[in-house]
């Protein structure tokens, strides 16, 4: 079972329409994939659940009231599950923060869980101790970011976190590589930044460009592939994914 999160610190980088993609884009491959969404926002849960109506959520399990293997849902298709979130898990951070506990508790609930191939777990844009949850229990962290100041402002923080937990609690975790998101591949400032981005991470060929089809299909509760096939964003993720699958057979 090879355990993605996909993370970053600031908001507005595109975790969740990768992390949403990226589980359905395998699941499309008849890999049998586990969305565990780790944002109280829930944004990843909306898709495919009411997270308002949802009886058993993460807070649950950081609650210790139940198991993962309880509250996982079908979704998309036989071979997507969804680890559901809501609002209520943001009311356990500071419980869970201060249990000894804290950081091991998503990886050891995976223990439960044998018949996944893949685990993609959408971080929340902080590094709270979901986001530490998530690196604790990963073997690769994939990094969406846009290829701007403010986005590269952030890196270093989420650079000495991921070494912490890999030195600390995970030796075998690893940066799978950075994604470049909302790409606006003729201005200036990209042009500056991506150079200086592959100091700090391997960056995938593949980016995804700027585009309403990622959020039309947000507001169709699709994924970009079954929302609009032939969009450049659409073939973009397409080939993200092969990349993600290749990089992981080597």
């Amino acid at each position: 079972m090879i355990t993605i999160a996909v993370a970053n610190q600031k908001g507005g980088e595109g975790k969740t329409t990768t992390s949403l993609n990226l589980a359905m884009g395998l699941a499309r491959r008849n890999h049998k994939t586990l969305l565990i969404d780790m944002d109280p926002q829930a944004n990843s849960t909306g898709i495919f659940l009411n997270p308002e109506t949802v009886e058993k959520d993460l807070a649950h399990l950081f609650q210790n009231a139940t198991s993962l293997k309880e509250i996982i849902a079908p979704a998309y298709n036989e071979h997507l599950w969804v680890a559901p979130s809501s609002m209520r898990l943001a009311e356990m951070e500071t419980v869970s923060v201060n249990s000894v506990e804290a950081p091991y508790i998503l990886r050891d609930s995976l223990s439960g869980i044998k018949d996944f191939e893949f685990v993609i777990i959408d971080c929340p844009p902080s590094l709270s101790i979901f986001t530490v949850n998530s690196l604790v229990a990963a073997n690769y962290v994939l990094i969406p970011l846009q290829a701007e100041k403010f986005s590269m402002d952030g890196i270093m923080g989420l650079q000495q976190t991921i070494s912490s937990i890999k030195k600390r609690i995970n030796p075998d975790l690893e940066i799978l590589g950075a994604l470049i998101t909302q790409l606006k591949p003729q201005t200036l400032l990209t042009k500056t930044i991506l150079p200086v981005l592959t100091k700090y991470f391997r960056i995938f060929e593949h980016t995804i460009s700027d585009g309403v089809a990622i959020g039309e299909s947000h507001l169709a509760k699709k994924s970009v592939f079954d929302y609009n096939r032939s969009s450049r964003q659409s073939q973009e993720y397409e080939g993200f994914i092969e990349e993600v699958l290749h990089e992981l057979k080597k």
